[in-house]
């Protein structure tokens, strides 16, 4: 494991904050959801990098990443607002985390903050998977 990668450095911090949303997260994965509910995986969207280069040389960039979950899903009513509401919960704190500076540990990070909010794109008999879209931008 590379912990200078800023995608393993997201993850760590991710990690931390479903642990504190979820306590049932067993992992964090990276380009791969497990068939397990209570797993999640990060997966990084190919976009422009560049969000601003300035002739001094000091640029802006971005990484956008898929922030995915599988969760029980059936009938139950409960169950499915827990699942909605792990995604609302998930980008208050991450509202609130980047207004406060909390941040993950990137070199030149300036923010962490999610495009959209969590939405099920797929969903079978027993599990479905749950996905959002978070941002990074750093400066180099």
């Amino acid at each position: 494991m590379n912990n200078n990668l800023r995608v393993e450095k997201l993850r760590s911090y991710l990690f931390d904050v479903v642990k504190a949303i979820n306590s049932k997260c067993k992992q964090i994965n990276v380009d791969m959801l497990s068939d397990d509910i209570n797993n999640y995986s990060i997966n990084k969207i190919p976009t422009e990098s560049v969000v601003e280069k300035w002739i001094t040389g000091y640029e802006i960039h971005r990484d956008v990443y898929s922030f995915r979950s599988r969760v029980a899903y059936s009938q139950d009513v409960i169950n499915n607002l827990n699942n909605v509401g792990f995604f609302e919960t998930f980008e208050k704190v991450i509202f609130e985390n980047n207004k406060n500076k909390i941040l993950p540990d990137i070199d030149g990070i300036e923010s962490i903050s999610c495009l959209n909010c969590g939405t099920m794109i797929s969903g079978q008999t027993k599990n479905a998977v749950f996905d959002i879209q978070i941002q990074i931008t750093y400066n180099i």
